[in-house]
């Protein structure tokens, strides 16, 4: 009887121990992302044409903090990162290279410099989803209103337009926005902005840095391995002195917000300026629900020097977690992601996919709200585009050793820098001692 007791409780643990495998691993059946919040809802209708077409369930959470997620019980298979950080997080992606041969996907199918980013050491970490480059966006509704000001600037008939132009050098850009910036004076003789011609980005790289490549510059030093800074160069200091001029320069220079009035409510998304240097395109979605009327351009180069390249491109990407359990089915998902299904169902969003026949994939889709977007404006710019330094703290010195600094510039009172080569030379101080310190 004693014996027959234990075999039933035996039995009875089996049995718990079974169903608290199968709860606990519930959730866990098919294939785990991880995205980011904004991308909440948009990737719902690939899920679902994935898992009707191969039985894998996929799962995703949003904004949650990867950093924190990599090694736990809860780390997704398939792992977001990018171009830009791609070398600081290959350790914890699988070589994709394998799994690429096995399934027909060909490296060559991805715009050459973004695949290039994601490969390391031959071998590929990741595969490119959408891009990111650098473009003019301009506001049509306060070109319009500034019409008649435009045309007897830049010499225009009453039959052309009056927006940006592939043409356009910095200064044409100086122009235009000088015109579309509105001010009153005050009783202390100070000019008080309501309108400005274009965004001033201090928080990023994203507009200092074009600059400063378009003059001909480099951010580190040539052959230095990327460890020494070359802020210190003439064409530095042209590009941060445009920078600079363009949110605290006098009445013919100033057209876009220094610190204090950045932060008062002038923005792109608000109404109130006229264009953005740079920008994110994952922001179109934001754009077309505010109700903005809106256009793209390529970037305006310095005066002789149309052909300089400098827009950034950059390319978020998706690898699998080398502690994924399901590797082969994740990439089988990550190959339809990065591939053309995913690249129509993303435009949907504002996403343009990574791949080189892009161009030919929207051509065949409906205008998703973009009809009035010039696409083709898209590929000129990526033609002229640069990745960034691959470098694994590049992203790290830009914002806490590069941007905090330039941003002094750009307040008066205490704190504020007026001398331009000064704040670069200190900039170029920190950035050595900080690489020194890591690698002496």
């Amino acid at each position: 009887m004693m014996k027959k007791c234990r075999k039933t409780v035996f039995a009875v643990i089996i049995l718990l121990f079974l169903l608290v495998l199968a709860a606990c691993g519930g959730d866990r059946e098919g294939i785990r992302i991880a995205l980011d919040i904004e991308d909440k809802n948009r990737y719902d209708e690939l899920f679902d044409h994935f898992t009707a077409a191969t039985g894998i369930k996929i799962s995703a959470t949003y904004g949650e903090d990867i950093g924190k997620l990599v090694g736990t019980k809860d780390e997704p298979d398939v792992i977001k990162t990018s171009t830009v950080v791609i070398l600081s997080m290959k350790d914890s992606l699988i070589d994709l290279t394998p799994y690429m041969q096995k399934h027909a996907v060909n490296a060559g199918d991805y715009i050459d410099s973004v695949i290039d980013a994601l490969t390391i050491d031959g071998k590929v970490y990741a595969l490119p989803t959408s891009i990111n480059t650098s473009l003019l966006y301009y506001n049509r509704a306060l070109f319009d209103k500034a019409a008649d000001e435009l045309r007897a600037a830049f010499g225009l008939s009453p039959a052309d337009d009056v927006y940006p132009k592939a043409d356009w050098t910095h200064d044409d850009f100086r122009k235009a926005g000088v015109l579309l910036s509105e001010f009153t004076v005050n009783d202390k003789n100070e000019r008080v902005y309501t309108q400005l011609g274009a965004e001033t980005q201090m928080n990023w790289w994203g507009e200092w840095l074009v600059y400063l490549y378009q003059y001909g510059g480099t951010f580190y030093k040539p052959g230095s391995g990327n460890r020494v800074s070359a802020l210190d160069s003439s064409e530095a200091y042209q590009a941060a002195e445009f920078y600079v001029k363009k949110s605290m320069g006098n009445v013919n220079e100033k057209f876009a917000p220094n610190a204090a009035e950045a932060v008062s409510g002038f923005s792109f998304l608000n109404g109130n300026v006229a264009m953005i240097f740079g920008g994110h395109m994952g922001d179109w979605h934001s754009y077309n629900v505010l109700g903005l009327d809106w256009g793209i351009q390529v970037l305006p180069t310095p005066a002789g020097k149309s052909d300089a390249r400098g827009g950034e491109i950059s390319a978020d990407a998706f690898g699998i977690s080398v502690r994924s359990k399901k590797p082969e089915e994740a990439f089988l998902f990550l190959k339809e992601l990065a591939g053309e299904t995913g690249a129509e169902y993303m435009y949907k969003s504002g996403k343009i996919g990574a791949l080189k026949n892009m161009r030919e994939i929207i051509a065949g889709l409906p205008a998703a709200g973009y009809a009035n977007i010039d696409i083709d404006v898209v590929f000129q710019a990526i033609e002229k585009a640069v990745v960034l330094p691959r470098e694994k703290d590049f992203s790290k010195v830009c914002r806490e050793l590069v941007m905090t600094e330039l941003y002094k510039l750009l307040i008066t009172g205490r704190g504020a820098e007026t001398d331009i080569g000064l704040v670069l030379n200190r900039i170029k101080t920190n950035v050595d001692n900080y690489y020194r310190d890591l690698y002496g």
